[in-house]
């Protein structure tokens, strides 16, 4: 998907990539730098839009069907990366929050997921990036081990108890070979332009679309150096429309976003498991960082 003079490549339907590249082309309309960040008045401003964004996205996450085992959905990138999706949602957002109800974004029906993943972002030395993301799904997968070979069975059959029809409270059974939804968005994105390119990804579940879509803004439009990026503290949406802060959040844009109506969640997560891993080669120039909330270490040669 193009985002400004970079190009963003991230997994299809049914890995979170298509729900990442909707966020970003809704908020890339309304133009946001960091001239327009400078003061309090403009942060309040932009995250209320991308408020209002995430909960737009969190509707569409049951959406996230298999297209190989659904051949009938096949087309639904297509719908989340065209601009008439991405247009509808800038139309709908106004500068409330608290006046229209859960069903304007499709939320009555979505189930949230807070299980935990594993992600490495790679710069090879001919230029070549790998972005991975890998999960067991829940705390020591299936609880079932191999005993020959000692590796954790996963739990992923969860995944697909989360998709949902619209318009239906059924879940339907999965289909023989069917891959569950996911929030994995390993992305990469390319400037050719310029030879820069970021490779990027994220762990912590139903956190990860948030974090990652927040470092991009981060780095590309706010001008962060990449370290910066991804500490910021970050806000999440969740299935109830009604949003969660890291700790450490800006006090004031939080009051700002309150008074705009952005009703914040009574039952506080106790801790933020997102973590950004980042590789941003600028030229000859190449920056890697590994999330300090993960206690880890970017490593190279």
């Amino acid at each position: 998907m193009p985002l400004g003079n970079y190009t963003l490549y991230s997994p299809p339907p049914p890995a979170g990539g298509a729900i990442l590249s909707l966020i970003l082309n809704v908020l890339k309309g309304f133009n946001f730098s960091a001239e327009t960040v400078a003061r309090l008045e403009g942060k309040v401003n932009m995250y209320h839009h991308l408020v209002e964004t995430l909960k737009f996205a969190v509707g569409q996450r049951g959406r996230l069907w298999d297209p190989s085992s659904y051949p009938g959905i096949q087309n639904i990138s297509q719908d989340f990366l065209g601009e008439d999706l991405a247009q509808r949602i800038r139309q709908q957002i106004d500068g409330r929050g608290d006046h229209h109800r859960l069903s304007r974004y499709n939320l009555s029906r979505v189930r949230g997921n807070k299980m935990g993943t594993s992600h490495v972002s790679v710069l090879g030395e001919d230029g070549s990036a790998v972005a991975a993301t890998s999960t067991i799904n829940t705390p020591f997968g299936a609880m079932v081990y191999s005993p020959q070979t000692g590796i954790l069975l996963n739990n992923e059959l969860l995944d697909l108890c989360r998709r949902n029809v619209p318009g239906s409270n059924v879940i339907p059974p999965p289909v023989p070979g069917e891959r569950p939804p996911s929030s994995m968005v390993p992305s990469i994105l390319v400037n050719k332009g310029q030879g820069s390119k970021l490779v990027i990804g994220g762990a912590g579940g139903e956190l990860i679309i948030s974090a990652v879509a927040q470092t991009i803004m981060n780095k590309l439009w706010f001008g962060f150096d990449l370290t910066e990026a991804i500490a910021a503290p970050i806000l999440h949406v969740n299935n109830e429309g009604h949003v969660e802060y890291e700790p450490n959040f800006n006090q004031e844009v939080r009051k700002g976003l309150q008074d705009r109506g952005q009703s914040q969640s009574q039952s506080q997560r106790p801790v933020f498991l997102n973590a950004v891993q980042a590789v941003f080669q600028e030229g000859p120039c190449i920056y890697a960082v590994s999330d300090l909330r993960k206690a880890g270490k970017a490593s190279g040669y």
